[in-house]
């Protein structure tokens, strides 16, 4: 098992608790080698070795499944989910369970949806509104989606390696990035990066995700054992994730020269024509239209 997170960060302790609780439900049958901070390579291609059976398990945001199936960056649009509640409503749902199910063909085994919180600008300079991202290069995945989404507002997105945007950011070859409060804290970025905006511009999930040939080379037992930890991890995580979200941002206030609390109203709008734009282009139309419906209620 392989995770880009340093040991301290809340989803390696997830993956320590997942191994751990297959090890007790199979009564050691399975025994998960878990690895942190890429040690088995970057979230690419990470994905890349499950898919060729070099590695069994792996926790990737949903956006570097895009490269697998394109629809999978629909998570990425931005403002789609309204807020915690909605998100976590629909990735607990039969919904979310049938929209991730095709990618068992690509050979990719969904065993839960792992919390990464709402995503925020952190920058050399202040960013206030979408035009403070004019003329501004921004770290995104490797996502189409998100380099249109720095580009609605204004910018250039740049997709980088995670393990390679302290240096980038320290270098200039980027002038900011956007993520969760617990990355960007263990990652230390405020030690390259001045202003944080906290505009909670996207809520893309991270996905345990399990080699399909693997799991079918399982007794139905054991399967079942990986799922039922698997659903337990789920749950460990969303816990742990709200405590570390809170830590970590009081942790962070005094370590950016500013902390920035935008008006939210200009980025929704500076953005939503790309909801349908790529609601369409990736075939997620309907999806993306329950979604913003959904998100109404909350």
């Amino acid at each position: 098992m392989n995770g880009v997170q340093p040991p301290a960060h809340p989803v390696s302790m997830t993956h320590e608790f997942f191994a751990d609780r297959v090890a007790q439900l199979t009564d050691g049958a399975i025994k998960i080698d878990v690895n942190h901070a890429r040690a088995l390579g970057d979230a690419v291609e990470s994905v890349e070795s499950m898919r060729d059976g070099t590695l069994a398990f792996v926790t990737v945001s949903a956006s570097n499944l895009s490269q697998i199936d394109r629809r999978m960056d629909m998570f990425s649009l931005p403002f789609l989910f309204k807020n915690a509640d909605h998100y976590w409503d629909y990735l607990t749902s039969s919904r979310a369970d049938a929209f991730v199910e095709p990618l068992q063909d690509r050979g990719i085994h969904v065993l839960a949806f792992i919390d990464s919180g709402a995503r925020n600008f952190f920058a050399d300079q202040p960013i206030r509104s979408p035009a403070d991202l004019a003329g501004q290069k921004i770290r995104v995945m490797a996502s189409p989606v998100q380099v249109k989404m720095i580009e609605a507002m204004g910018g250039t997105g740049v997709p980088i390696a995670w393990g390679d945007l302290y240096n980038a950011l320290q270098t200039g070859v980027v002038d900011g990035a956007e993520n969760n409060h617990p990355s960007v804290f263990s990652m230390k970025f405020y030690e390259v990066s001045d202003y944080y905006t906290i505009d909670e511009h996207a809520r893309i999930p991270d996905m345990l995700i399990m080699s399909q040939d693997v799991y079918d080379s399982l007794s139905e037992d054991e399967q079942a054992a990986i799922e039922k930890a698997a659903d337990e991890a789920e749950a460990y995580m969303r816990g742990a994730w709200a405590a570390s979200e809170q830590m970590s941002l009081e942790q962070l206030k005094p370590l950016f020269t500013e902390i920035i609390t935008p008006e939210k109203q200009p980025f929704i709008d500076a953005v939503t024509p790309l909801l349908k734009e790529q609601g369409d282009a990736l075939g997620v139309a309907d999806e993306v239209g329950y979604l913003l419906d959904s998100g109404s209620k909350y």
